[in-house]
């Protein structure tokens, strides 16, 4: 028992003594291998190349880990922030651009093309050049021989044009349909302000909780009517 606490002792020392230089290291390395001798090497070693962290506190030193891809450490970014979304800067240019919503694999294919920009490299080596060249792209394609039959929203109802919406622009677009079948009394309106599904699924053994949804629209005060 009484080894035991001098062991504990003295790796409390060689901790302490680890941080505060190479000297110090070796002698509690001896003042270890009074308690454990067969062990002593191992465990100085450990606190030479381990990072000091006291409670509550951070490490002395900080070392950054940079993927195996990386060849100028100073140019890469790990999160690229456009259009409301973080992409992230480990993927490729193409599989992080799918992360933004309206850009699936072909468009963001077409988009990589018509910018110039290597599809092989990593959204994290691509130059603030770059990718404001693939924000312009994704926002104009037509400016940028996209075709048409490559957009999500052609022949707007409103203005007639072949659009391309995504983030924030699809659902205002979404919310605005619906809202205008709605107002138009259209069957796929009137399911819609329901609650029941639209696209012609199943409804016998699914979709049962809309007797929740009618309930919650009701009026506190209103109670049932009895029937006669």
């Amino acid at each position: 028992m009484a080894q035991f606490a001098m062991s504990r002792q003295s790796m409390l020392w060689a901790c302490i003594l680890a941080s505060m230089g190479g000297g110090a290291a070796a002698v509690a390395q001896g003042s270890m291998s009074l308690a454990r001798p067969g062990r002593a090497d191992a465990i100085a070693a450990s606190f030479r190349s381990a990072t000091l962290r006291l409670r509550g506190g951070s490490p002395t030193e900080e070392v950054m880990t940079y993927p195996s891809f990386v060849k100028d450490k100073n140019d890469f970014n790990h999160v690229i922030r456009i259009f409301n979304t973080n992409l992230p800067g480990g993927r490729t240019v193409l599989y992080s651009l799918i992360g933004i919503k309206g850009v699936g694999r072909r468009f963001g294919d077409a988009v990589i093309k018509r910018s110039g920009i290597d599809g092989t490299k990593r959204m994290g080596e691509c130059t603030a050049e770059e990718v404001e060249k693939l924000v312009q792209v994704i926002e104009r394609p037509l400016d940028f021989d996209i075709p048409a039959w490559m957009l999500n929203r052609r022949k707007d109802f409103a203005t007639g044009k072949d659009m391309h919406n995504n983030t924030n622009k699809w659902d205002f677009q979404v919310k605005t349909d619906i809202e205008r079948l709605i107002k138009m009394r259209a069957h796929r309106g009137l399911r819609h302000a329901w609650g029941y599904k639209v696209r012609g699924q199943r409804t016998k053994t699914t979709g049962r909780g809309i007797g929740k949804l009618l309930a919650a629209s009701k009026k506190p005060g209103q109670k049932k009517q009895k029937k006669k």
